[in-house]
């Protein structure tokens, strides 16, 4: 008789149980500006607690809705899409809480229609930070979120450290510079304006016709809300040809109003081959007020360029080895002139 095969019975082990530990990030980016397209830059993870160069915020402290309340009161469909909060994406595997002084709101939208409050449980995966207080940050006056997270297999957490901005810096562009194609590498002062946003600056950027011949218009109301209603204390101007003059322009008009002129420092201005705006001829006038002008410019072309300022710290490119070719067209996308500015900018104005 065939004997047939003994089937084995299979046993069933218990496996030890396993959890997914608990994780806790918080990803900050650039302030919310104009043109600038925020969301591609974030800011570095070994710069969150930076008070320097990590994230920066404006205090909330101005109208941008014109509805005659300080922004920072104003919440729900008062509030509009407020530019002055500062998005961060949160990553939380466990149960999620933020810790933040009074110095910050957090929001589930830009539009401040619902308030995270400090220790409140929270499933968001991104919020709007808002800086409410009436101070510079500092050591003893800090602005730090912190992400709390705890399963039952641990507890994980991250932080973030905001500084509040002192200065403003204007970026001018020439005769057929779009802000709205920042972005563009043959748009070398908008690359320049690009460069010191993603190193933490607040920066805004405008058209040459956006600066009135008295200094008026949209780059004058920007400087004007951040002197008096954010307490920036320190402007920092740059523009390329017709923007050398509107820059010119804008310095003049800002030292000329009485409300303004004692409040601030203009610590930097620069001239790149700037021409006196909506004219042909070279910009030689010092900007009213500047504490420190960089004056760059070449002597190659015939007939549009800038020229030897007095007062300033001067360049003619075209008595350089390195900028001897360049151009009216092309001396602002040259990456030489592109570091001056941004490291004397830099070493004289703070964030």
């Amino acid at each position: 008789m065939t004997r047939r095969p003994t089937r084995a019975t299979p046993r069933v082990e218990l496996l030890e149980e396993r959890t997914v530990p608990a994780t806790a990030n918080l990803t900050a980016y650039r302030p919310v500006t104009e043109y600038f397209k925020f969301t591609k830059f974030r800011v570095a993870e070994r710069q969150e607690m930076n008070l320097d160069v990590g994230p920066g915020i404006r205090m909330n402290r101005d109208d941008d809705n014109a509805n005659g309340v300080a922004d920072y009161l104003d919440m729900g469909a008062s509030a509009g899409s407020d530019d002055d909060l500062v998005r961060v994406d949160v990553a939380a595997v466990g149960t999620a809480t933020l810790a933040f002084n009074a110095n910050l709101k957090v929001w589930t939208s830009q539009t401040k229609q619902q308030q995270i409050l400090s220790g409140d449980v929270f499933t968001a995966k991104t919020v709007w930070v808002e800086y409410v207080g009436a101070a510079f940050t500092s050591v003893s006056n800090p602005a730090g979120l912190t992400l709390n997270v705890s399963d039952s297999g641990g507890t994980a957490s991250d932080k973030v450290m905001f500084h509040t901005f002192r200065s403003v810096v204007v970026a001018i562009g020439g005769r057929g510079q779009n802000p709205a194609n920042v972005g563009d590498p043959s748009l070398g002062l908008f690359t320049i304006a690009t460069v010191l946003y993603q190193r933490g600056f607040d920066v805004h950027i405008f058209g040459h016709d956006q600066v009135a011949p008295s200094g008026g218009g949209s780059a004058y109301v920007e400087v004007s809300n951040a002197v008096k209603r954010r307490n920036v204390r320190n402007v920092a101007i740059i523009g390329y040809s017709w923007g050398g003059g509107a820059t010119y322009e804008l310095a003049r008009g800002i030292q000329v109003d009485a409300t303004l002129r004692s409040r601030f420092t203009l610590r930097y201005t620069a001239y790149i081959d700037a021409v006196t705006h909506r004219e042909i001829s070279s910009e030689r006038r010092l900007p009213p007020g500047t504490s420190y002008h960089d004056n760059i410019f070449e002597s190659r072309d015939w007939l549009i360029r800038g020229d030897s300022v007095a007062g300033a710290s001067n360049v003619n490119v075209t008595n350089t080895s390195w900028g001897s070719s360049l151009g009216h067209t092309n001396i602002d996308d040259d990456p030489v002139v592109r570091s001056i500015i941004v490291g004397n900018l830099t070493a004289r104005v703070a964030r």
